[in-house]
């Protein structure tokens, strides 16, 4: 029987250390915090899988939660400010689910040990991951944006969006009666802040509402507090919204949160690491999730990425049989995740940041096409499908016009 370490208890590294575990590994999961600690922490980032990456899920019974959050069918992208003016929303072929993490992980993670997986709660550094490469066939960290992440190099033979850091303010709330976005997904773009995103979840006291607020770092949330309570967190992102996008504050303006801890401040740096580190004493490890992927929580590919990082990963492992995993495999491994990742770090990232012309004038356009309103937000759930259209400033452009069909 192949040993398996993982490093890091989030979506990535339970997904996969749950479906080795239902292929008969022997897998250990070191993570910092037991289900007790997941249940009863601090909110993380926000999280919604749609239909695609949810495959693996299905497949191997991980989807507890289908029945208890709402299904999300829309997705709707407004625009504010001097911006031009476009309010539509398409319709997804299939739905998306969105769960707090502090509800899936803590359940994932008392499952994994009732199904014969060790759990070593403790936190992990390079030089334990020196010795323990050594004890394992294959040591995986998915650890999010730990110190560990610094192990792995940027890669900068990556097409990168190169985009500044991003600051992502996150809180869990009640929902509110007559919010028009109750079981869609609500983008709202506007200058000076980034962008407002909201949607249904199912949170540690069941149906609620995600709101988030995202944008570069050094902007409008550049000068948020690092030690202000859970509700003058909440009452900041309100003060905000008030200032940027006043209709969406009438919306949100009694809003409640949902738990004391049910709110999270994030700052990422969207790139790309090299998937592999050789210790000194020889051993392989190799990075999975955003560890080595990081993109802009306003892309909301972060769940995505995951799921399907553990999904690939896993194939991998089965199709080694009982070959050595070495850089080869490595390598190979992390090429396939990047053929569906890889989309969202590169074109279509710089695309959805930068707004050409074009990609402006598509999203005037769809306030009157709701086939191409549709076939874009559909792209979310299918990024390299999305890139074979949207990156394409000339086929857009045909869409566009009715010169080819948008669907």
């Amino acid at each position: 029987m192949r040993r398996v370490l993982i490093v890091g208890g989030g979506q990535s590294g339970l997904q996969l250390a749950l479906s080795l575990v239902a292929h008969d590994y022997d897998v250990t999961i070191m993570t910092v915090h037991d289900p007790d600690e997941l249940h009863e922490g601090r909110a993380v980032a926000p999280q919604l899988l749609y239909d695609e990456p949810r495959r693996a899920e299905r497949k191997y019974g991980l989807n507890f939660w289908d029945d208890e959050t709402r299904a999300v069918t829309d997705f709707r992208i407004s625009s504010s400010g001097e911006m031009p003016q476009f309010d539509w929303t398409g319709r997804l072929d299939a739905p998306a689910y969105s769960v707090d993490e502090r509800v899936k992980m803590s359940t994932w993670l008392d499952l994994f040990e009732a199904q014969g997986g060790k759990v070593i709660i403790h936190g992990a550094t390079g030089s334990d991951l020196d010795h323990l490469s050594k004890m394992f066939d294959l040591t995986v960290v998915a650890a999010g944006h730990s110190g560990l992440a610094d192990m792995f190099p940027v890669d900068t033979t990556r097409v990168l969006a190169r985009m500044a850091p991003v600051a992502t303010a996150v809180a869990y709330v009640e929902e509110v009666g007559d919010d028009p976005d109750l079981e869609g997904i609500g983008v709202d773009l506007t200058p000076g802040l980034g962008h407002m995103i909201s949607w249904p979840t199912y949170s540690v006291s069941g149906r609620c509402r995600l709101v988030f607020l995202t944008g570069p770092a050094d902007a409008a949330l550049a000068d948020w507090p690092q030690r202000i309570s859970p509700q003058e967190h909440l009452d900041r992102m309100l003060g905000l919204m008030r200032e940027y996008l006043p209709h969406r504050y009438e919306t949100y303006r009694k809003a409640s949160l949902v738990d004391s801890q049910a709110v999270a401040l994030d700052r990422a740096n969207p790139l790309v690491r090299q998937p592999m580190v050789r210790m000194p004493s020889g051993g392989i490890v190799m990075g999975m999730g955003d560890t080595v992927v990081v993109t802009s929580p306003a892309l909301q590919q972060d769940g995505n990425n995951a799921s399907k990082a553990a999904e690939i990963y896993l194939n991998s492992i089965l199709e080694q049989g009982d070959a050595p995993f070495d850089e080869e495999f490595v390598s190979r491994t992390f090429e396939r995740y990047m053929a569906y990742a890889g989309h969202f770090t590169g074109d279509i990232a710089w695309l959805l940041h930068y707004t050409p012309a074009y990609v402006i004038e598509m999203c005037v356009a769809a306030d009157t096409n709701q086939a191409l309103a549709d076939r874009f937000v559909n792209g979310f759930n299918d990024p390299p499908e999305l890139a074979t259209w949207f990156t394409d400033e000339a086929t857009t452009r045909a869409m566009i016009k009715g010169e080819l069909p948008a669907r």
